[in-house]
C-alpha cells in the first residue's frame, strides 16, 4: 500500500556518488544541502545508513542477476512504499544513486547518466583531481546543480 504521508514532501531526497567500493566522494540532501569536504564525507561514512545504501545497491544487482532469465547489464530502479531508488553504475566502479519521492513519475535515468557524463568531463579529466578525494569541484556542483533545478518542487 502506498504511503501517502510522503506524497506532499519534495520530489528529490538524496543523491549520492560512490567510486569504487563504498567509497563515498558525493553527497547532497535536496532538503539539507551538498557535503563537499572530506571531514563531511568521513562522518557520513561513519554512518549505517549510507553503508545501507551501498550494500541495498550491490545486493539488488545479486538479486536481479540471480532471478532472471537473461542477463542483466544495468539494474535501474526499485520502488518501496516511502521512496524511489534510482542508480546509474558504470563498469568502473562508480555508481550514482538517486533517491526520489514515489509520487514523482519521472525516469532519472538519463539524467543520471548526464551526471555520469560531467562527472567524466569535469572531474575524470582534471588532472589535479585526485581519485577517492570529494567531489568540490565548483563547476562540477554547479552543472549538477543545473541538471536537478527542473526537477525539485517549487514551494
Amino acid at each position: 500500500m502506498l504511503n501517502t504521508k510522503y506524497l506532499d514532501q519534495d520530489n528529490l531526497f538524496e543523491l549520492i556518488i560512490f567510486q569504487g567500493y563504498k567509497n563515498l566522494v558525493f553527497y547532497w540532501n535536496f532538503a539539507k544541502g551538498m557535503v563537499t569536504t572530506k571531514s563531511e564525507i568521513q562522518d557520513l561514512l561513519k554512518q549505517n545508513r549510507i553503508q545501507n545504501i551501498y550494500g541495498v545497491s550491490e545486493g539488488l544487482k545479486g538479486f536481479s542477476q540471480a532471478f532472471s532469465s537473461e542477463p542483466i547489464t544495468n539494474f535501474r530502479y526499485f520502488l518501496t512504499n516511502y521512496f524511489k531508488f534510482t542508480i546509474y553504475e558504470m563498469c568502473s566502479g562508480v555508481k550514482i544513486i538517486l533517491l526520489s519521492n514515489i509520487s514523482d513519475q519521472t525516469d532519472y535515468s538519463e539524467t543520471l547518466k548526464e551526471v555520469y557524463t560531467n562527472y567524466l568531463e569535469i572531474i575524470k579529466r582534471n588532472p589535479f583531481y585526485l581519485h577517492g578525494e570529494p567531489l568540490d569541484n565548483p563547476l562540477f556542483i554547479e552543472k549538477i546543480t543545473d541538471i536537478f533545478e527542473p526537477f525539485q518542487k517549487k514551494k
